[in-house]
């Protein structure tokens, strides 16, 4: 190996490089370097300028950076860093100085999991001059986002290991991206932006956007966005109103091309929203819920978790869990009994919910003397439960009580 090939491999550069030549390399056994040392060498101005000595911990670290050249050049060891961990033992026997050449030979002893021992000695004019026994560990190699030259990201913005930013994608200030996330090309993530994990976010979206409020007035506020979520191509997101109020996504959405989430949202886990349907702000949207393509969902509304709203649907008030509903104005036709059935729910519980939904809807009572209904049922499933208390929970919009039997 020449010096090219040496750079290639070791992280180390002037005046720190301490190895010119590789002469012999047995892959996962043995391996012999060369360093020549002239005059011009930095440390020879400070160490003993009278009388010019290579310092012994140099030659020491000589040893060192061909030990590591021979794992970071093997194939076995891709993906890991080597990390000089300690030093069995160390003897220096003779100086080294300027007009001599270094021949640091090193004998691979063992490897266990992630410790490595190595043999060396380093040889000048025929004479040994050091010999020592060394462990080194390896550990993960640390990545570096990887950011098209035309992209622009913040100096103030934190993005993770193995961060993909594409082109002319920007990243405002006081954005946080976590690991392995990955930002397609012409992207906006404005300020006070957090992303989490493994998250891909598609062409054109622009992610929290101000609030389209006119209550808003430049406070600070965040968009919070958790891991493994899925953002397809122009979906908007708005940071929330209010001073310290969080717009925020849970983990593994769905959200298709076109969607849009409104200021002081807050979704939860396994949503899935399909074309270009529009989330009103202040919506709640609990996990596993489906909403179908060009929907409208009101601001304030609550859709419980496990319901479906199919496409083109105006749903103005709240969507009870497990149920589907469908049209305009939103009409609830059933329970989601498909939906049920893919999460486990067992026949039983599909009993217990279709009476619910008879209770609720193909009777004549409100909505009060509808739970007193269902309180009195002796509810033994967890669903049913929390249809109950979705029920008796405070509302901004009231109960969707339309229903296709009606």
């Amino acid at each position: 190996m020449n010096i090219s090939d040496i750079l290639e491999f070791l992280p180390h550069r002037y005046p720190f490089l301490l190895i010119d030549r590789v002469e012999t390399i047995r892959p996962r056994e043995f391996i012999a370097g060369l360093k020549n040392i002239s005059i011009n060498e930095p440390f020879f101005q400070g160490h003993y300028p009278d009388n010019p000595i290579m310092p012994n911990v140099l030659i020491l670290e000589s040893l060192v950076q061909t030990a590591s050249l021979l794992l970071v050049q093997d194939s076995e060891f891709s993906g890991r860093y080597p990390t000089f961990k300690s030093i069995q033992s160390a003897e220096f026997i003779e100086s080294v100085g300027p007009g001599d050449q270094l021949r640091m030979e090193v004998q691979l002893e063992n490897i266990e999991k992630n410790t490595i021992r190595f043999t060396g000695h380093v040889m000048s004019n025929g004479r040994v001059v050091c010999e020592a026994k060394l462990t080194f560990g390896l550990i993960s190699q640390p990545s570096r986002p990887q950011i098209h030259p035309t992209a622009s990201v913040h100096p103030s913005a934190e993005l993770g290991k193995d961060v993909v930013v594409g082109a002319y994608t920007i990243v405002g200030e006081n954005v946080r991206i976590g690991d392995r996330t990955v930002l397609e090309s012409n992207i906006m993530i404005e300020k006070w932006t957090s992303i989490g994990e493994s998250c891909h976010i598609h062409f054109g979206s622009v992610i929290g956007s101000p609030p389209q409020d006119l209550k808003y007035k430049g406070e600070k506020s965040w968009v919070v966005i958790g891991d493994r979520n899925h953002i397809r191509e122009y979906v908007t997101i708005n940071r929330p109103t209010g001073k310290g109020n969080v717009t925020q996504i849970g983990h593994d959405n769905l959200l298709l091309t076109n969607v849009h989430i409104g200021h002081n949202c807050v979704l939860g886990d396994s949503i899935t929203i399909t074309n270009m349907s529009n989330i009103a702000g202040h919506s709640i949207i609990e996990d596993n819920v489906i909403i179908g393509g060009v929907a409208g969902v009101h601001q304030y509304v609550r859709i419980g978790k496990g319901a479906m709203v199919g496409a083109y649907t105006r749903l103005v008030q709240d969507m009870p869990p497990f149920m589907l509903c469908e049209g305009n104005p939103a009409l609830v036709r059933g329970i989601n009994a498909v939906g049920l059935k893919r999460r486990g729910a067992s026949l039983s519980t599909l009993k217990e919910l279709k009476s619910i939904y008879k209770i609720v809807y193909r009777s004549d009572l409100n909505t009060s003397q509808a739970l007193k209904e269902i309180e009195s049922m002796n509810i033994q499933s967890s669903e049913g439960t929390y249809i109950a208390e979705f029920l008796s929970s405070n509302s901004s919009r009231g109960l969707n009580k339309k229903s296709s039997s009606r």
